[in-house]
């Protein structure tokens, strides 16, 4: 397993070294960094980076390893399976309805109008995403209708996608990170309320107030496409960028894996709003209950430590739980997301998703590329380049 070190302070107001970590001195972002142990063989990748520091290519160099036998392990971060790649065409965007109900995004049982991110069965309302971050004000995609589905890409780079989600403050948070003349990414407080000081100290640190919001997990706009947010290893200049994933039906661990061969056909366009330890190719995404990795400020916000495993969340403690099973380890990981976030709508909605949209695969592989942000998802994170 791959060990990465990383500096949890506040950025300063001005660029430059942070606490000697030049561009880097990013806090391990959770996720990314998991040691798999399966049948057989174990991986890691080293962990990412969250809002702390300057941004660049963060903490350490990440490393991979094969998958173990059931292919659930390998080089993933925040556990097996995350499926993320950035990338998207520049299409995609959502149409103009917005997300969630006239309160927000919705919840579990979330109803709604005629498009938006919704609840668990996305359909979504007519006004804003909002929901208990209150982080958006419309825009979101509509599932169904309302989404025009990106070109498929000819061309772009081959990666690979994990999942994390830490609670921390995201990287793309401070003022300095996001660039000049750009609003930084939303952070929330510990009952995820929007924050305005964009400086307050990233809830990872002791003392810190400031949490990622629960408005940034991933929403599916149709059946064959979603949108969400990762960490990505792309250079200092890489907050608010987008990329279009397009899934090719493999996994990185070089196994058979049933949820990845599902996703064959699939598209996801991500913003990059975090950075860390993680592949140059690598997309960790967003993921409720994905697995907290190097650092965790979730046991406080969510009031428990059923997290799952540190690397690899819910999903992979419920494959070790059921043997590698595929639809067994599948249902016991939507069954935790109903129970940890029972009165936590989007955070359910979100660990939902993966089960269902993305269909719970291990390190998926991707043709990615990068392309211009849709609407509702710069207009949900705050963040446009």
């Amino acid at each position: 397993m791959v060990s990465a070190l990383f500096s949890c302070s506040s950025p300063s107001d001005t660029p430059g070294n942070s606490d000697g970590l030049g561009v880097a001195g990013n806090v391990a972002h959770a996720g990314s960094a998991h040691a798999s142990s399966g049948a057989a063989g174990t991986g890691a990748s080293a962990a990412g980076s969250s809002g702390s520091p300057m941004i660049g290519t963060g903490g350490a160099s990440s490393a991979s390893g094969s998958g173990g036998a059931s292919g659930s392990l390998g080089t993933a971060g925040a556990a097996q399976g995350g499926s993320f790649s950035t990338g998207g065409v520049s299409g995609g965007k959502g149409g103009t309805s917005n997300a969630g109900g006239a309160n927000g995004k919705g919840g579990a049982g979330n109803a709604g109008g005629t498009s938006g991110k919704g609840g668990t069965g996305n359909t979504g309302g007519t006004s804003g995403k909002g929901g208990s971050g209150g982080m958006s004000g419309g825009g979101q995609g509509g599932y169904p209708g309302g989404v025009v589905q990106p070109p498929p890409l000819t061309d772009g780079s081959q990666g690979w996608a994990t999942r994390y989600w830490d609670c921390c403050k995201p990287a793309c948070g401070w003022q300095t990170n996001a660039g000049s003349g750009r609003t930084p990414v939303q952070s929330c407080s510990q009952d995820d309320q929007p924050l305005s000081d964009y400086k307050a100290k990233n809830a990872c640190e002791s003392g810190g107030v400031a949490y990622m919001c629960h408005a940034l997990e991933p929403w599916a706009v149709s059946d064959t496409l979603s949108y969400g947010y990762a960490a990505v290893n792309k250079g200092s200049d890489f907050c608010g960028k987008c990329y279009q994933l397009q899934f090719t039906g493999g996994s990185h661990n070089g196994t058979v894996d049933a949820g990845s061969k599902a996703l064959l056909g699939k598209t996801m366009i991500v913003q990059a709003i975090n950075n860390g330890g993680v592949d140059g190719n690598q997309f960790d995404l967003l993921v409720p209950g994905g697995g907290v990795g190097a650092l965790d400020a979730c046991s406080k916000q969510w009031g428990t430590t059923d997290l799952g495993e540190k690397y690899g969340g819910f999903f992979l403690k419920c494959q070790n739980d059921n043997k590698f099973d595929y639809e067994k380890s599948k249902a016991c990981a939507k069954a935790k997301c109903d129970s940890v976030f029972a009165n936590k709508p989007e955070l359910r909605t979100g660990c939902e998703w993966f089960t269902g949209w993305f269909g719970a695969p291990d390190n998926p592989t991707v043709l990615y590329k990068e392309v211009t942000c849709p609407d509702a998802i710069t207009k949900n994170s705050g963040l446009k380049r």
